[in-house]
């Protein structure tokens, strides 16, 4: 496992989500997105501002398509629906009530820069945008992929299906996640 990282391997500064993340998403859609930034505190700030930034919404007031960055976690949240991408570090402290029912990731975090891991994110997000519905299907993983168990959750494939105005086809795969979109 490498070391980048001593400690949180998702602690991302403001900058970091703006060039990596931020950039990409804008230059990945033809439409004005409505994007707002929220603080650890809750409260809306600048892309600019030295606040940190926790969570980013991409759909204005409908909340239903944002990010939020726990150090130890990221999340995308659409459609009452959760990715989780987590560290492996901490991978042995989730509980199956804390992946219920959420697509989990199992690709190594701590083995990608956080340009790599921002561009991820902005890939996903870039297949959710326009969404009109989505279905998550989970099954297990085939014999011929091996992925760490843990002590208290099972690794999953999961394929999620996005329904959208778009007229191309595209399938995204992303280790143990592939979107149809």
């Amino acid at each position: 496992m490498s070391e980048k990282y001593k400690e949180y391997c998702m602690d991302f500064n403001n900058e970091e989500l703006k060039r990596y993340l931020i950039d990409k998403v804008k230059e990945g859609v033809k439409s004005n997105l409505d994007i707002r930034f929220i603080s650890e505190d809750g409260e809306e700030v600048n892309l600019n501002s030295d606040i940190k930034i926790e969570t980013i919404v991409f759909d204005g007031k409908n909340e239903n398509l944002f990010i939020s960055f726990e150090k130890i976690h990221t999340s995308i949240f659409f459609f009452n629906h959760e990715i989780m991408f987590i560290d492996e570090n901490s991978k042995g402290t989730y509980t199956s009530s804390d992946v219920y029912n959420n697509v989990v990731y199992e690709g190594n975090m701590r083995e990608m820069t956080h340009a790599q891991m921002l561009q991820i994110f902005a890939e996903i997000i870039l297949c959710l945008i326009d969404a009109t519905d989505v279905c998550v299907i989970q099954s297990d993983i085939p014999k011929n992929k091996k992925y760490k168990k843990y002590n208290y959750y099972e690794p999953y494939m999961f394929t999620i299906n996005v329904t959208n105005n778009h007229i191309i086809e595209e399938i995204r795969i992303y280790e143990n996640i592939i979107i149809n979109y």
